[in-house]
C-alpha cells in the first residue's frame, strides 16, 4: 500500500521576470508522518519553494498538492492553521514578550485563551524559553530561536516547515530540536518540511532532497543516498551530485539523475500514477481533518493587539506622537506672522536737522483771522508721529552719508525731507490746484527702502503710508478742514470676509495651510516604515502563511495608524483655536472633518510609499522629497491665482490644495458643508484616500505574486 503524501511538487516552475529563474522541473514528494530535509546552499531556491508550498507564492507552471488539497484554493486550510511555519529569520516583533509572541500566533491560529496557556507552559518547559515577560530584543539568538520555534508549534499544525531553524544555534540545541521533531513525527503523525544547508544535520530525516541551482538532483533517504554513492557522509555524495551537474547538460540532468539515484525503483512512473489517483482520493480526507476555522475577527483582532502592543513599546515613537505636533505647531505661531522689529531708517532733514534729538515736535496753527493755517518743522512731527516701534530713527546730515549706511546695511531705508518741506506743505495745502511744480516737489517726503527682502520693505512701505495719512488727516482736522479732505477719493469698506486690520493676515492665510500640511505629513511620517518593517523582519510573510490575508493587514495598521492621526489631528486643533485663539467662525466639527481626512489621505500616501520601496532610505528620500511639491504646489506660499494656468490645474488635485481652501473658507468665512468651497475639499481627500488604498493592495499584491 503507497503511504499517504503530505506534499508532491510536478514539473514545478518558478521565475521572476524574464532573467531570473528560481527552479524549473521540480518534482518532489514528502510523505506524511516523516522528516524530509531539503538541503542546498543558499540562494539555490529553498525559501522561495517553501513559499509555493505553503501558497504564498504561486508556480509559473507545474502542479503542487499539499495535504491534499492546491495551496491558496477555498477550504484548503493552507495558507492557514493546518501548517506551521518558522522562516529563516526570527520573525518576530521586537517589542513582543515570548509571551506576546505565543499569543498573537496562537490566536491568527484560532486558539483560545486557556489553550494558549497550557500549550505555553508545555513549550516553556521543554524548549527553555525565557520568562514569559523578556522582550524579544533582549534575548540572545538561542533564546529568539526557541521562541520562534515555540510559536511555530503553538497550535499543533498538520504540517511543520522550517527553513533553517538551526542556523546560528549551538550543537547540543540543534540536536534537541531534532530529537523533538523525531517524536513529533513519530508520536503526532505530524509532516516537518526542514531546509538546511547542513548537509550532515539532516541525517536523521526520512527523506533527503538536495536541491542546487534550481534542480533536485536526488530524492532518497540518508542511508539511500550512500549506498548508491558509496560514500562515508552526505557532504560527498552531495559533492559527487554537484561535480556531476556541472558536467552534463541542463536539458539532460533530471533523467539522469533518475537512472544513476533511483535504479532500484523501476517502478517509479508506475507509483506516480498511483499517488496522484490517491491524492485525489484523499483530498476530501484531508479536508475532513482540518480542524481550525478561524474567524477574521479573531484575525482581525490579533493584528490589532500586535499593532498596538508594537507602538505602545516604542517609546520614542510615543514621544513623537504626542510632542513633535505641539512644537511644529508652537513654532509656526512663534516665528511666522509677527510685525518686523528693531529696523533702522536713515532720516535725513534738511529742514530741521535731528528735531533737536526728538524734543523738537514741530508746530501747526490755524489763524484764524486770516484763514490760514501755519506750518512749522512740519517734519518733525511727522516724525514723532510713529515710534520706535515702527522703525528705529537714525539722524544723518547728508544724503551721501545715509547712503554710505544703506549700502553697508546698516538701515533698510532712507527718509528725505527738502530744506523748505513746511512751507511748501502749506503752500500746496492753501492753493491746491494752483501750487506750482517746484512747491510740490519740496513738499514731498522721498523714501527708499532695501526690497531685497519683499516682506520687510512691502511692510515698512505700507506702514510708512498709513503713519502719513493718519498723521496728514490730524494736520487737516487742526486746520479746520474736513478729515475726508486728506483722504484718497476710494474708500475701503470694513471687509466682508476677514478682518480689516493687517497684522497678522498673512499668518491668517497660512493658518489652514499649515494645519493640513502638518497633520498630512505626520501620518506619512507614521506609515512610511511600517510595511517595509514588518516586511523585512519576516513578521508579514509569516503571519501570511498561517491565514491572515494581506488586506487584513493592511487594514490593522489602517485603523491603528487612524488613532494616532486622531491625536495628531486633535492637539493641532486644540492647539490652533484654544492656545493660540485662531478664530474659527465656522462649525468646529467641519474643522474636525477636513484635518482629519487630511491626516486620513497622509497615512494612505505613507502606505503606498511603504508598499512600492523595499528600504527605509528609498521611502524616506520619496517621503523626504514630497514635502516642497505639496508646499509649493498646494497654495501654502503664495496664491494659486499667481500661478500659471496648467500649474493651476496640477494644484488643484493635489491631496492639500482644495482642503486648504475649504478649511480657510471655515475659518474665515464661516461656510457650511453644503457649500461647494467646502465641500469640494472634503471630496478631494475621500477620492485620494480610495485610490491611495486600491493602490496600496495592487502593490502588495503584486509584490506577492
Amino acid at each position: 500500500m503507497i503511504q499517504e503524501e503530505a506534499v508532491v511538487l510536478r514539473n514545478a516552475v518558478k521565475y521572476y521576470g524574464a532573467d531570473k529563474l528560481v527552479f524549473t522541473g521540480l518534482n518532489m514528494t514528502v510523505s506524511k508522518g516523516s522528516i524530509y530535509g531539503l538541503l542546498g546552499p543558499s540562494g539555490c531556491g529553498k525559501t522561495t519553494l517553501l513559499s509555493c508550498i505553503v501558497g504564498v507564492r504561486c508556480l509559473n507552471s507545474g502542479e503542487i498538492w499539499v495535504l491534499g488539497g492546491n495551496p491558496g484554493s477555498k477550504g484548503s486550510g493552507i495558507p492557514g492553521p493546518r501548517v506551521g511555519y518558522m522562516p529563516q529569520q526570527i520573525s518576530l516583533v521586537e517589542e513582543f514578550t515570548t509571551s506576546d509572541a505565543l499569543y498573537y500566533f496562537g490566536r491568527i491560529n484560532g486558539l483560545e485563551n486557556k489553550e494558549i496557556d497550557t500549550r505555553q507552559r508545555f513549550l516553556s518547559e521543554l524548549l527553555q524559553l525565557p520568562s514569559a515577560n523578556c522582550l524579544v530584543r533582549n534575548m540572545s539568538g538561542g533564546q529568539q530561536r526557541r521562541v520562534s520555534f515555540a510559536a511555530t508549534l503553538i497550535h499543533k499544525p498538520e504540517l511543520l516547515i522550517l527553513d533553517e531553524p538551526t542556523v546560528g544555534l549551538d550543537p547540543i540545541l540543534r540536536q534537541n530540536i531534532w530529537d523533538y521533531m523525531i517524536r513529533l513525527t513519530q508520536e503526532e503523525s505530524i509532516t516537518i518540511l526542514i531546509t538546511t544547508h547542513y548537509i550532515e544535520e539532516a541525517k536523521d530525516s526520512d527523506k533527503i532532497g538536495l536541491i542546487r541551482r534550481g534542480q533536485l538532483l536526488t530524492e532518497s533517504s540518508p542511508d539511500q543516498l550512500l549506498d548508491q554513492f558509496q560514500c562515508s557522509s552526505l557532504e560527498e555524495a552531495f559533492l559527487t551530485l554537484s561535480r556531476t551537474q556541472e558536467n552534463m547538460a541542463v536539458t539532460s540532468i533530471t533523467e539522469t539523475y533518475r537512472s544513476i539515484v533511483e535504479n532500484t525503483k523501476s517502478d517509479v512512473l508506475c507509483q506516480d500514477k498511483c499517488r496522484r489517483t490517491k491524492l485525489v482520493k484523499d483530498k476530501a480526507a484531508y479536508k475532513a481533518n482540518a480542524k481550525y476555522k478561524v474567524s477574521r475577527s479573531k484575525k482581525f483582532n490579533a493584528l490589532m493587539r500586535k499593532n498596538i502592543i508594537q507602538f505602545l513599546r516604542y517609546y520614542s515613537g510615543l514621544i513623537f506622537v504626542i510632542i513633535f505636533p505641539i512644537i511644529q505647531f508652537s513654532i509656526f505661531f512663534a516665528a511666522i506672522g509677527g510685525n518686523p522689529k528693531n529696523l533702522t531708517i536713515a532720516i535725513v532733514n534738511e529742514e530741521a536737522g535731528n528735531c533737536n534729538y526728538g524734543s523738537n515736535f514741530g508746530n501747526v496753527w490755524y489763524n484764524e483771522k486770516d484763514f490760514v493755517c501755519y506750518f512749522a518743522n512740519l517734519s518733525c512731527k511727522f516724525l514723532h508721529s510713529f515710534d520706535d516701534s515702527l522703525v528705529i530713527k537714525k539722524y544723518y546730515n547728508d544724503f551721501s552719508d545715509a547712503m554710505i549706511g544703506m549700502l553697508n546695511g546698516t538701515h533698510v531705508g532712507i527718509m528725505h525731507f527738502n530744506q523748505n518741506f513746511s512751507e511748501a506743505m502749506q503752500t500746496r495745502v492753501k492753493y491746491f490746484i494752483n501750487t506750482e511744480e517746484a512747491d510740490i516737489l519740496a513738499s514731498e517726503i522721498t523714501v527708499s527702502l532695501d526690497m531685497s527682502s519683499t516682506a520687510i520693505g512691502s511692510y515698512l512701505q505700507r506702514k510708512l503710508y498709513d503713519s502719513f495719512d493718519e498723521f496728514f488727516e490730524d494736520t487737516m482736522k487742526i486746520c479746520g478742514f474736513s478729515q475726508k479732505f486728506a483722504s484718497l477719493p476710494i474708500r475701503f469698506e470694513d471687509p466682508i470676509y476677514g478682518a480689516k486690520d493687517t497684522t497678522n493676515a498673512f499668518k491668517r492665510f497660512l493658518t489652514p495651510s499649515i494645519m493640513l500640511i502638518i497633520v498630512f505629513f505626520l501620518a506619512i511620517t507614521l506609515s512610511t516604515a511600517l510595511i517595509i518593517t514588518d516586511q523585512t523582519e519576516g513578521m508579514w510573510n509569516r503571519s501570511l502563511v498561517h491565514g491572515v490575508t494581506t488586506a487584513e493587514i493592511l487594514l490593522a495598521h489602517v485603523f491603528t495608524q487612524i488613532i494616532l492621526v486622531f491625536i495628531h489631528g486633535t492637539l493641532i486643533i486644540y492647539f490652533s483655536l484654544f492656545v493660540w485663539n485662531v478664530e474659527c467662525k465656522g462649525s468646529i466639527f467641519n474643522v474636525i472633518c477636513l484635518v482629519f481626512l487630511c491626516g486620513f489621505s497622509g497615512l494612505m500616501f505613507g502606505f503606498l510609499i511603504s508598499v512600492m520601496c523595499t528600504s527605509h532610505t528609498t521611502a524616506n528620500y520619496i517621503a523626504t522629497g514630497s514635502f516642497m511639491p505639496v508646499m509649493l504646489l498646494g497654495g501654502c506660499m503664495w496664491p494659486l491665482e499667481g500661478s500659471p494656468e496648467v500649474v493651476r490645474w496640477i494644484s488643484y488635485v493635489m491631496p492639500t490644495t482644495l482642503p486648504v481652501i475649504s478649511l480657510r473658507a471655515v475659518l474665515e468665512k464661516g461656510f457650511p458643508i453644503y457649500e461647494f468651497e467646502v465641500y469640494s475639499g472634503v471630496l478631494l481627500e475621500l477620492i485620494w484616500i480610495i485610490v491611495l488604498f486600491i493602490g496600496c493592495l495592487s502593490g502588495l499584491k503584486f509584490r506577492s505574486s
